[in-house]
């Protein structure tokens, strides 16, 4: 599936919302849950199943009939990448994690806007709804729109074209929602992981 500016944009601003809280603090989640997150672009759509709890987090997403799991452990700095198709589990730590998602390294706390709209009622969900901006140096500013739940859960996410990509679509929601504890095992380490500072030039 190609991959756009904006589609870019849009995964790693949403990366960095299930992540972080420092640059927008109206995301910190006050209840663990579980959802399946659907994401839905011009190139195609792509879903992901999603556990959180308090400074972890699990993605599963399935692209093309494959499954790569992702698994953020905040408590311990580190970040688990499972892919089936390479056939190994690949660990780094979560500052190196921030600058892919750019809002702990290109996209500084202070380049990340964001000011409330008001309360909308999306998908049959009660929410307020955001206006965020980001600065990004080589792309340029961009928008999105955030929708937050009373736990501080983002049902909805919508992203306005950046640049030339007028007809560039991304949206996510939040399908299946469901609050409550989640299985600790959820957020254990798949196995052995190769650490990516040890892969060098392979």
């Amino acid at each position: 599936m190609k991959i756009t500016t904006t589609a870019a944009a849009g995964l790693l601003l949403l990366s960095a919302a299930s992540v972080q809280s420092e640059a927008l603090p109206f995301l910190e989640a006050t209840s663990p849950y579980s959802a399946t997150r659907v994401i839905e672009t011009s190139e195609g759509n792509f879903e992901q199943k999603v556990y959180w709890t308090f400074d972890k987090v699990r993605t599963e997403t399935l692209i093309e009939g494959v499954t790569l799991t992702n698994i953020v452990r905040d408590d311990l700095g580190l970040m688990w990448i499972s892919n089936p198709v390479l056939g190994r589990c690949l660990e780094q730590t979560v500052d190196v994690m921030d600058n892919m998602t750019q809002l702990g390294g290109q996209y500084a706390a202070d380049a990340v806007e964001y000011a409330e709209v008001g309360p909308e009622t999306i998908d049959g969900i009660d929410a307020m709804k955001w206006e965020v901006s980001a600065e990004d140096p080589e792309v340029g500013p961009h928008k999105a729109y955030f929708w937050v739940t009373e736990e501080k859960i983002l049902v909805r996410m919508e992203m306005d074209p950046i640049g030339e990509e007028e007809n560039i679509d991304f949206t996510m929601r939040l399908e299946n929602l469901v609050l409550g504890d989640q299985d600790a095992e959820l957020f254990e380490s798949p196995g052995e992981c190769i650490n990516v500072s040890e892969l060098g030039g392979s």
